[in-house]
């Protein structure tokens, strides 16, 4: 009778071991994996704390999306302006958390106000109120210029697309 239970605990033992041991190619996997993973963490942010756009490449977002911002608006792609009208928000304030040493960083809060009346217009979806917010916006951009003696940058209303692959009127779905 004793052998039964040494038989059962010996079976047990031999299935734990081999369990153990097919577990272990899987294991060695996952901390590959968990490896690969840490590296790949550790280079983002390397990158993070190493790139640094240079003020004139956040500018140049700017203008892009100031392009954008005017097609979207005089085509009523409401929901296309007012997200533009955020990226343009974002790269500004990212310019003055990054760009700490630049003395024209401190005119940036300059935008926000004409920002705050295109978006007014985009959610009131007013084209006339529109043009003359963006006009507002667009001359503010100047008006900083020439507050930090870069007056020969000179930014109009776009009389052509910035990105002719983008559709700028509302989307046939209706959103």
């Amino acid at each position: 009778m004793q052998r039964k239970p040494i038989l059962v605990l010996m079976v047990l033992m031999a299935w734990v071991l081999g369990m153990s041991r097919c577990s272990h190619p899987q294991q060695k996997q996952l901390q590959a994996l968990q490896q690969q993973i840490q590296d790949l963490q550790d280079t983002l942010a390397f990158i993070r704390a190493h790139y640094k756009p240079g003020l004139g490449e956040l500018m140049t977002t700017i203008q892009y999306n100031h392009g954008k911002l005017w097609f979207a608006g005089i085509k009523h792609n409401w929901p296309l302006a007012a997200f533009e009208i955020g990226e343009i928000r974002e790269t500004a304030q990212t310019a003055q958390e990054i760009e700490t040493d630049r003395p024209e960083v401190k005119d940036i809060p300059m935008l926000y106000p004409a920002l705050d009346s295109v978006q007014a217009a985009v959610d009131a979806k007013d084209e006339a109120r529109f043009t003359k917010a963006f006009s507002f916006l667009t001359s503010t951009c100047n008006n900083c210029h020439k507050a930090n003696h870069f007056a020969f940058n000179v930014i109009t209303i776009p009389t052509a697309p910035p990105a002719t692959n983008q559709q700028y009127g509302p989307s046939s779905s209706g959103q």
